[in-house]
């Protein structure tokens, strides 16, 4: 679909606060387009930050309808946790899984606007392309959209990031903080994404990254904290025994575990098109919540169950970054880990200290006679014995 083909239709585009979204955006009012700014909130900065790059959006005579997605953002985070979904390296998949929270949490504003297209900034060719395309073709079936960087005219006017970053200046327009013409910063509640050209670079280190969830484990405090993790039926629900809607649990995780240090990967995935790239990214709270869950699921599955576990963890975490989560694969997956995960409850309490996180006791664990633990100093000390799984709160190690 061309810039030209969108004339005498509305165009819903899709606003993160980065700057190619808010470039295209602008540039096709400017053009004489119909257009409607949709604004989801998933977490990507503050509620203030976020009202302040409505509110100039709308300045510049574009309509903006916003719409509250931090909690939808969180449970997918959460439920991506239970299912142990992280990707290539470790990657928790926070920017793919955004893509669907974003676009599924659109679809009313999109219908009630009259909007007739789905528009988006992403980068040409990309991940993120395929992601609002099937994402589009899921929830809004029938629906075009509209890929900027496919368009040549929309390339020749905004050949590269410099060229939106001075578009932008020239209209008055900011984008949200961390995105310039030399960096690029995705985030939402679940963690943040770092591109530039240096990290493109193989030989740079990421080490020298200004984080935005936290320090790096150098700059972590001298001391140890302890946190306690409830879960139930395999989600984190509970934060030293305050039980806590997602969004918030998810902000306090990332406060805890960014402040020790954790959180940072550096990966090289290979992406939706066949190719590899480096990716690099933030997720403290995830990394923290997901050594609970997988502490928990190790304590009470056997050994069939938890090898059947990560072959259908793997299977979720490719969906997840393809955005092919409406595959039969991926509802068979997820049908198979939830059956799991209704056996996994437990409080787990943790011990983080730069960047390293300690497993320090396990209880109230239920369903734990469906493995049998064999023992030898809990019981004659010279023989062993078999049993229920019993758990006690005395240290012990590992993750």
């Amino acid at each position: 679909m061309h810039n030209s083909e969108l004339f005498g239709r509305r165009i819903g585009i899709a606003l993160s606060g980065g700057l190619s979204c808010l470039a295209v955006g602008s540039r096709l009012l400017e053009d004489g387009h119909d257009v409607v700014g949709l604004a989801g909130y998933i977490g990507q900065c503050t509620p203030e930050e976020f009202d302040s790059f409505v509110d100039s959006v709308r300045a510049s005579g574009m309509p903006v309808h916003t719409v509250d997605l931090a909690p939808a953002m969180a449970s997918a985070a959460l439920d991506l946790i239970a299912f142990d979904g992280h990707y290539d390296g470790g990657y928790w998949n926070t920017t793919s899984l955004s893509r669907e929270v974003i676009v599924a949490g659109l679809v009313e504003e999109f219908q009630d606007s009259k909007c007739e297209v789905l528009a988006h900034g992403c980068v040409g060719g990309g991940n993120d392309q395929r992601r609002f395309e099937r994402n589009g073709a899921r929830y809004l079936p029938g629906v075009p959209v509209f890929a900027p960087w496919n368009d040549s005219e929309m390339r020749a006017r905004m050949p590269d990031r410099a060229a939106m970053a001075a578009y932008l200046e020239h209209r008055g327009l900011v984008p949200m903080p961390g995105n310039t013409a030399e960096h690029s910063i995705e985030g939402n509640l679940a963690g943040v994404s770092h591109e530039d050209a240096l990290l493109e670079d193989l030989r740079t280190t990421p080490r020298s990254l200004a984080r935005q969830l936290g320090v790096a484990p150098e700059d972590a405090p001298d001391t140890v904290v302890t946190v306690t993790i409830g879960i139930a039926n395999g989600r984190p629900v509970e934060l030293d025994g305050e039980r806590l809607p997602p969004a918030d649990l998810l902000r306090q995780a990332n406060l805890l575990a960014g402040r020790s240090g954790l959180g940072l990967v550096d990966v090289f995935e290979n992406r939706v098109n066949g190719t590899k790239c480096r990716g690099v990214y933030e997720s403290p709270g995830m990394q923290l919540l997901s050594a609970a869950v997988r502490t928990a699921y190790e304590t009470v599955t056997d050994r069939a169950a938890d090898e059947l576990r990560r072959t259908l963890s793997r299977v979720v975490g490719v969906s997840v970054y393809e955005s092919t989560t409406d595959s039969l694969a991926a509802r068979a997956a997820r049908a198979g880990l939830e059956e799991m995960a209704r056996l996994v409850n437990a409080v787990i309490e943790l011990e983080i200290y730069k960047g390293a996180v300690i497993g320090r006791s396990i209880q109230d664990v239920d369903h734990a006679a469906t493995v049998v633990h064999q023992r030898r100093f809990a019981g004659t000390g010279y023989n062993w014995a078999s049993g229920p799984l019993t758990v006690s709160t005395s240290a012990w190690n590992g993750s």
